[in-house]
């Protein structure tokens, strides 16, 4: 798009203008902030290359390679030391916030529970740790785990500065934490943003993508930290807190909360959730909504893999998509939120062609099930319309 090209384009010229390099990736991220795609940056920083407008250099900082735009027949000397330094500096807190992000998920979890688990039988939130005798066929250690009635939920937390895709290491991890051997087991990826593809895969194991759309940290793992993110001009994407402060005093960072949630007599100590509720104060409001909605309609598609007849199957599939327009566009009246969901449904299935003839029947049972979330805290009804409780759609819309 030429508007992208353009926008993409300047910030290059307005960089190279201070510095003779600059981190192509620290540039993508920053352009998320004005609603502009990773891939679509990238493809912008090819054609520059291509037409010969920069140059790209390969630069190891901290054991990793790092990858820079220069002006055209740039080289490595042309990276100052203020850069490859701040460079350093982030990717030593990365390795701090990647704990820290497990701790603060498991927190938000723990929120949820507190408000929804009073009414569902056999809802349970657990820490990072190894679940040999849960997840029989993984060897792996989940970030979070949650129990709902009949399936298993394992955590993977990925809170990195890039655009999560099918690529790397979180993917096979999901495939990993499946399992439809005893109790079934959807794992949950929650990451800052991910593409449509990872989002796929982890339908397809009737599991479930959060994209927080913030990377989070502790603001005690890096002094400086603040300073190099204005200097990148990313301030905007990171949420930095405070070590979290449990019930009885207990405050964590990431390093603190790894250790202890793998050592399986400190560990009690995380345990049960509502020891943990009182540390959600201190997360952010959209985080949190995040997570609930991904927890929340988790439990709602989970209707569906319990039908145990086709009416209750095909009325499901009406409430998931009610509960998907709910999230993403609030609250509506109960008649009209039937009647879209019944469209959706029929929109995409339209192999169920009996399904036309038994309508009332169907949707009947779909009332049912409204009004079922509803005594359970996963649907809340004000004014004549039904919301789904305090959340957001836990995936990002394709309007960004």
């Amino acid at each position: 798009m030429p508007g992208i090209y353009s926008f993409v384009e300047n910030r290059v010229s307005s960089v190279l203008q201070d510095y003779s390099a600059w981190p192509a990736n620290i540039l993508k991220l920053e352009c998320e902030k004005y609603g502009i795609y990773q891939d679509a940056t990238g493809a912008v920083l090819a054609e520059l290359l291509s037409n010969g407008d920069v140059s790209k250099i390969s630069v190891e900082i901290s054991n990793s390679n790092h990858p820079f735009f220069t002006e055209p027949g740039g080289s490595k000397d042309n990276v100052t030391h203020e850069i490859e330094s701040a460079l350093k500096d982030l990717d030593k807190f990365q390795t701090n916030y990647a704990y820290f992000a497990e701790l603060t998920a498991f927190v938000a979890l723990c929120k949820v529970h507190d408000e929804i688990g009073p009414h569902i039988a056999g809802f349970d939130v657990l820490p990072k740790g190894p679940r040999p005798h849960l997840l029989h066929t993984s060897d792996g250690t989940p970030d979070g785990f949650a129990i709902l009635p009949g399936e298993y939920l394992p955590l993977e937390v990925y809170n990195g500065r890039d655009y999560l895709g099918t690529g790397g290491d979180k993917h096979g991890q999901l495939y990993d934490f499946s399992s439809d051997e005893g109790i079934i087991s959807n794992p949950i990826l929650v990451n800052r943003r991910s593409d449509q593809e990872i989002k796929k895969e982890a339908r397809s194991l009737n599991g479930m993508v959060i994209d927080t759309d913030v990377i989070i940290g502790c603001e005690d793992a890096v002094p400086n930290l603040p300073e190099i993110l204005e200097l990148f001009n990313i301030e905007e994407l990171f949420e930095l807190l405070s070590p979290l402060e449990t019930e009885g005093g207990l405050k964590l960072d990431g390093g603190d909360y790894h250790s202890i949630a793998l050592n399986g007599e400190e560990g009690r100590s995380l345990r049960p959730p509502s020891k943990m509720v009182p540390a959600a104060k201190q997360l952010p409001e959209k985080y949190i909504k995040r997570i609930r909605g991904g927890i929340q309609l988790q439990y709602v598609n989970s209707y569906y893999r319990q039908a145990t007849d086709r009416t209750q199957r095909e009325a499901s599939l009406v409430l998931q998509n009610i509960y998907n327009h709910l999230l993403r566009e609030g609250g509506k009246r109960r008649s009209t939120a039937i009647d879209a969901g019944w469209d959706r449904m029929i929109d995409q299935y339209r192999r169920i062609k009996s399904a036309q003839k038994r309508r009332e029947m169907i949707l009947d049972k779909t009332r049912e099930y409204i009004t079922e979330l509803h005594s359970k805290n996963v649907i809340y009804e004000r004014d004549g319309k039904i919301y789904a409780r305090s959340s957001e759609h836990p995936q990002q819309s394709l309007s960004f």
